[in-house]
């Protein structure tokens, strides 16, 4: 890892874990606390977030158009907790009939939408924690 001003720089992937762990969606272990968490940001839609398996999560913003819920965007993402890192799996937006998907096969990525979906990712990340100030206000709406 490349050493800057006597500090290790982290790589999009370890900064997207930890951005994950500072806004609260994932505790020092890497895992989520619960099945699904709501974040909240006043005059913003809400971010959720849900538990999809034992590694892989996806955060959301969600309208409604005719009734439906409409992901605004809906990333899945691929925890890894021994190396402390995530990385964008799919991008969606139903508002644009937008459909990605990093790994569309086993042993088959596209290298370019890796690229752009961690980076949109991180940055989407950073914005929520150091301007819009999102927090966690629900950790389970069944409890």
């Amino acid at each position: 890892m490349p050493i800057y001003g006597g500090k290790m720089r982290r790589n999009v992937y370890e900064m997207i874990y930890a951005r994950l762990q500072e806004i609260g969606i994932l505790d020092e272990n890497g895992m989520m606390q619960a099945d699904y968490l709501k974040f909240k940001s006043p005059g913003l839609m809400d971010l959720n977030v849900d538990k999809l398996t034992s590694d892989t999560i996806a955060l959301a913003y969600n309208g409604k158009q005719n009734g439906d819920v409409m992901a605004d965007p809906d990333v899945q993402v691929r925890i890894n907790r021994p190396g402390k890192m995530a990385e964008a799996l799919t991008f969606q937006n139903d508002y644009l009939g937008i459909f990605q998907q990093v790994y569309p096969e086993p042993g088959k990525y596209y290298p370019k939408l890796k690229k752009e979906l961690n980076d949109f990712l991180n940055d989407w990340l950073r914005t929520m924690i150091e301007v819009q100030k999102y927090e966690l206000v629900e950790e389970d709406p069944d409890e």
